[in-house]
Order: structure tokens, then sequence, then C-alpha cells
């Protein structure tokens, strides 16, 4: 008698983020997803936790909800200042990296201004002889580029006080007209709106001059105050993210592989509603760990 063929398929787990099933000892289960999705490599969810783009992510599944059981917390003051020292560097990278290419465009701008004055040399006699040849076209790529910083500046100001008049007035019909940045609302743009007349060519040349310089001390506030909003955004960037980063290899998710019974006991103790205060995790036998930022920014927050 002939015995039945048995047919053995063995079933590999996967990691629901990257797709792989290498380095089966890193995947783990952490919450109540089942089926292709109930597995992941420690180091994708780390990565997931840490970049997804709420923050919501780094305490709960976003699939099943279930808020991440965490193992207890062992400081390391070692890593923590090692982690600091990396933020302090990547947010010096970026500024330096911003510096170099304003410098770049500037330098562009002024071998530019040389080449086109390479024979009549007008933009060099503007300056004393005591300056140098390059300096002089230096000098006037600096001042053009504080005049484009606070010309665009001054339009999207503008554009911005137009935008909430718009939404509070609720009432612009200004289509197909050009608008101005006048002491008015967009209700007073009208189609035949414009400027006339016109005088000679050395009278204009005089008023571009002095546009340029207005528009270039502008520039000069407005450079300020973008280079602190600048600076202030990559210090805030680089906080949330580092820190978001380092709580993530510090506050470890718990695996429940082979302990289903023990996962669902866990998810029915549980109230449904999200906590108010998303810096505080349970683990196991219901303690609770504050995670304090590394970061030197106290407004720093998981959630945004």
């Amino acid at each position: 008698m002939t015995q039945p063929l048995v047919s053995t398929i063995t079933l590999s787990k996967s990691c629901r983020i990257c797709l792989d099933n290498d380095d089966q000892n890193d995947l783990i289960r952490p919450c109540l997803c089942s089926g292709g999705s109930a597995y992941v490599h420690r180091k994708c969810l780390n990565s997931w936790r840490s970049m997804n783009r709420n923050g919501r992510g780094f305490k709960s599944c976003e699939v099943c909800q279930f808020e991440f059981v965490i193992e207890p917390v062992i400081d390391d003051p070692s890593a923590d200042k090692k982690r600091l020292i990396i933020y302090r560097l990547l947010v010096s990278r970026d500024i330096t990296l911003i510096i170099l290419l304003i410098q770049a465009f500037i330098f562009a701008l002024a071998f530019l201004m040389q080449a086109a004055d390479k024979q009549d040399r007008k933009i060099q006699n503007l300056y004393p002889d005591s300056f140098t040849y390059f300096g002089t076209y230096y000098l006037s790529s600096l001042i053009i580029f504080f005049a484009l910083v606070g010309f665009f500046g001054l339009i999207g100001y503008c554009c911005g006080l137009m935008k909430n008049d718009n939404y509070n007035n609720n009432n612009c019909n200004c289509t197909g007209v050009q608008c101005f940045c006048v002491g008015t609302s967009c209700n007073n743009c009208d189609s035949g709106s414009g400027g006339g007349g016109g005088s000679g060519g050395e009278g204009i040349l005089v008023v571009i001059l002095i546009i340029v310089v207005i528009f270039a001390i502008i520039g000069v506030f407005v450079g300020v105050i973008l280079s602190i909003m600048i600076v202030k955004s990559i210090m805030e960037r680089h906080a949330k993210r580092l820190w978001l980063r380092q709580e993530a290899k510090k506050y470890i998710v718990k695996d429940f592989e082979g302990q289903l019974d023990q996962l669902r006991q866990i998810s029915s103790q549980r109230q449904i509603t999200i906590p108010r205060n998303p810096t505080r995790f349970n683990t196991v036998g219901n303690n609770t760990n504050k995670i304090m930022p590394s970061a030197p920014l106290p407004s720093v927050s998981v959630i945004t």
C-alpha cells in the first residue's frame, strides 16, 4: 500500500516594512497585527518610529493602534552625551551648507558681473580706487543678493497680507489683474491701474539704483530675520528627529513572539482612548517610563 505524500510547507516570517525574510533573529511581534503584518525587524521598527511624519508611530502601531509595551529602561549617560554631540554636528553641518550655498551664489553672480563689465568697467568705476578689482564685483553681487532677498521678502509679506485680507473679506475679484502692494486691499484693484510717463535713460538708471539700494537695505533686515528662522527650524528639526531616533533605541519595544495570549490580555486591559501625555509608555507590570528629551530643546514633543 502506497503512503500518501505529505506536503510540508514552511512559512517563513518576513518584515512588514522592508518585506525581507532575512535575519530571522531580529524579527519581533510587537502588536496585534496578524498574517503578513505580524512581524517586523527591530531595526526597521526603530527607524519607522523615529522617522514617521506625525510621531504617532513612535508609541503605537499605526495599523492595529496597539500601544507598544516598552522594556525596562537602563540609563546610559555616555550614550546620551554621544547623541548630543551628533546632534550638534548635524546642526553645524546644515548651517555650514546653507552658508556655502549662499556664498556660491554670490561668487557666481560676481563672476557674471565681472564678465559683463569687462570692457566698459562701469561697475568698477562706481567704487573708490582703494577697492580691489574683484572686491567691487563681490560687493555689488552682495548688494544685489540682499536686494533680491528684500524684494522677494516684501512680495511674500504683501501676498500674505492680501491672502489674509481675502480670507477676511471673501470678496476679491481681481481675476486677470496684476495686484500691487499698496495700503488697500484687493478690492481696489482695477484692470486699468498702472503707471505711465517716461524720462531720460539717466533718470531711469538713477531710479533703478535707488530702488536696488532700498531693497538691499530691506534685504539686510529680512536676511537677518530669515537667518534666525532658518537656524531655529534646523535646530528644532534635528532635535526632534535625533531625539526620536535615540529614544527608539533607548525605549525598546517588547517582543511577544509565542506570547499572543499575554498580548491580547494586555490589549483588553487597556482603554481604547489615547492618553493625554504621549511621553509615557506602559511597561510590563503597569510601570511607566517618562521620556526626557536629550536634545537641548525643551519644546520638543513626540506628536506634532
